[in-house]
């Protein structure tokens, strides 16, 4: 899914928080790789771990609430345990994040110009005119007209498009190599979404950045990404190419999820498909494989362990493609093929 000296590599990353509950395993076990130039897709409902694995490569984590293990290497330097300082010099410079809401990450008592000059001053010794400068060419570069009358506005005179592009203009004023977007079109309507997506890849065009796009819409991910992770319970159950993910899914949650979206192609008066029961609690985690209590294909056939044994992330016959499931390949694509004869699955 990657070349073979990636931006950045997460390996095994293991993620815990202890509560008064119990041990919240929000993230177990997760690998993955993406170089410059392209984009990574990480889908999946809420409490499937996308967040905390986003967190996690800003190191953003609270050390003394998370435990965490594995590797997170970041133009090949492992940043997992490094001091604060050091960290501080990693975020904003290599890698840099979009929030899922603009409102609440940018700061309601100052301007939009200072603050993305306050972010590019942090790793730039220069002067506060010069920092302005980039600012506002930053903003211009996003879209936003007459940048210099409105970098000295607040945040809440902006609309919900422009706050978010304002948002990216801050996350690329220190030309990062790595950009974590967290669901950064989910408060828009369909039009902006679309222009935001749109200026995230001339924008990576122009910056040859690596993104990583975390979102729990199979569409977005079709439009922006060129592979793609799907999560549940914490876990990798499917990754490959977008086009081998999308158009040959092997994993039931990944049918589900596009069994849940609406397709242009299909009847228009189809009902939607939605995935039954509820995500599962981090603190206790059903046995075996964590989606069998909501597969209707778990326990097919003789002996099949859904619910004892975690199925391991194994590669399909399609290079690129893994897929951690207890149904066997062939059964599978058969299984999958049949569904969108009879339901009308979304391809």
């Amino acid at each position: 899914m990657a070349d073979q000296n990636p931006y950045l590599q997460v390996k095994d990353l293991r993620v815990q928080f202890k509560t008064e509950d119990g041990v919240v395993k929000a993230v177990d076990g997760v690998s993955f790789a993406v170089e410059r130039g392209k984009t990574l897709g990480i889908v999946g409902e809420s409490g499937s771990g996308k967040s905390v694995t986003s967190l996690s490569i800003m190191g953003l984590h609270n050390r003394k609430r998370a435990a965490m293990t594995g590797e997170i290497l970041v133009d090949g330097r492992n940043i997992l345990n490094l001091p604060e300082e050091k960290l501080r010099e990693v975020r904003g410079q290599q890698v840099s994040m979009i929030f899922q809401d603009p409102l609440s990450a940018l700061h309601p008592f100052y301007t939009i110009g200072h603050q993305i000059v306050e972010a590019h001053q942090v790793h730039h010794k220069v002067s506060k005119k010069e920092s302005r400068k980039r600012a506002i060419e930053m903003l211009d570069r996003v879209g936003i007209p007459q940048p210099a009358k409105r970098a000295d506005q607040y945040p809440h005179e902006f609309s919900g498009g422009m706050r978010q592009r304002a948002m990216i203009a801050m996350s690329l004023v220190n030309n990062p190599n790595l950009i974590i977007a967290d669901e950064p079109t989910t408060a828009l309507d369909v039009t902006v979404q679309a222009q935001i997506l749109d200026l995230l890849l001339d924008l990576q065009r122009e910056f040859n950045s690596a993104i990583i796009m975390i979102t729990h819409d199979l569409g977005v991910i079709s439009q922006i990404a060129d592979d793609v992770l799907v999560m549940y319970g914490g876990r990798a159950v499917e990754t490959g190419t977008v086009e081998s993910v999308m158009r040959r899914p092997q994993h039931p949650y990944t049918w589900g999820l596009l069994s849940s979206v609406p397709s242009l192609h299909g009847d228009a008066n189809e009902d939607l498909v939605p995935i039954k029961g509820n995500p599962p609690s981090l603190i206790n985690l059903p046995s075996g494989c964590a989606f069998n209590p909501r597969c209707r294909y778990a326990m097919l056939g003789d002996g099949r362990p859904c619910d004892l044994e975690i199925p391991q992330l194994l590669q399909v016959q399609e290079r690129g493609h893994s897929v951690a499931c207890h149904l066997p390949e062939q059964e599978r694509v058969q299984t999958y093929q049949q569904d969108i004869a009879h339901s009308g699955v979304a391809q």
